[in-house]
């Protein structure tokens, strides 16, 4: 698995010229998004084709411990304590389902915690970690937006901020300097737009209950047509938040 340098791209184009929001919509769709559809290609030929009978054993096992209709995921397996073997099986194939299956965000945020633990011969993988990370944030906000009771997804929130074996990527994404971090947020919303929506998830968004005196529970989910104008909306806003700071 070779490091990714993506967010070089945005820095290095904020370094050189003042880039407009039109130049950012432009990278983003000729470069940034097929740079990200050719990873996932790969990530899907991998899955496709296992380098070794243990490699696909492992990933057939955690597939079938997979089910997104419900919510189903080997996350604790796929981010605990791991030989550095294991490590490299449970990142390739959490890769595979976050590029190539648009999986939600809760794979973004294991593998950016396996990537935090990753080293080949003294470099680290911290860079493409604070990527990932971002994304699991920016992909929660999106999928919890789609519920009218965002409860369980303002509490995941939370609960990944607090896991200590994400600590390092919060302290080293609050430590980061403006430019690298707006960087390395355009190259997560990048990605998001490659991947495209999720479904709404019924297991993310609680049922609500009618209340007195009426019969008629709440819609559990928001419109498509409303929730497909704030998605919209926010991935713009968060382009230009990043643009300023470049």
């Amino acid at each position: 698995m070779k490091r990714l340098a993506a967010a070089l791209l945005w820095a290095c184009l904020g370094a050189v010229q003042a880039a407009s929001f039109a130049d950012i919509q432009r990278i983003k769709a000729t470069e940034g998004v097929p740079r990200w559809r050719e990873a996932a290609q790969r990530a899907r030929a991998l899955r496709a084709d296992p380098p070794t009978a243990e490699a696909a054993a492992a990933w057939t096992s955690l597939d079938a411990q997979t089910d997104p209709q419900v919510g189903k995921a080997p996350l604790d397996q796929t981010s605990g304590a791991l030989t550095s073997a294991d490590l490299l099986l449970n990142a390739t194939w959490l890769r595979w389902r976050v590029l190539s299956e648009n999986a939600d965000a809760r794979y973004s945020f294991a593998y950016a915690m396996d990537l935090a633990r990753m080293r080949s011969g003294g470099d680290n993988y911290d860079d493409e970690a604070v990527i990932f990370f971002f994304h699991a944030k920016l992909a929660l906000t999106l999928d919890g937006m789609r519920c009218t009771d965002r409860s369980k997804a303002e509490h995941l929130q939370n609960w990944y901020a607090a896991l200590p074996g994400l600590q390092p990527l919060v302290d080293k994404a609050a430590r980061m300097p403006l430019g690298d971090k707006s960087a390395a947020v355009l190259e997560a919303i990048t990605m998001e737009e490659m991947l495209g929506e999720r479904p709404a998830m019924g297991w993310l968004c609680p049922r609500r209950e009618a209340e007195p005196p009426s019969t008629t529970a709440p819609p559990r989910f928001m419109s498509i047509e409303a929730w497909r104008k704030y998605r919209k909306d926010l991935l713009e806003q968060l382009t230009r938040n990043a643009l300023k700071d470049l």
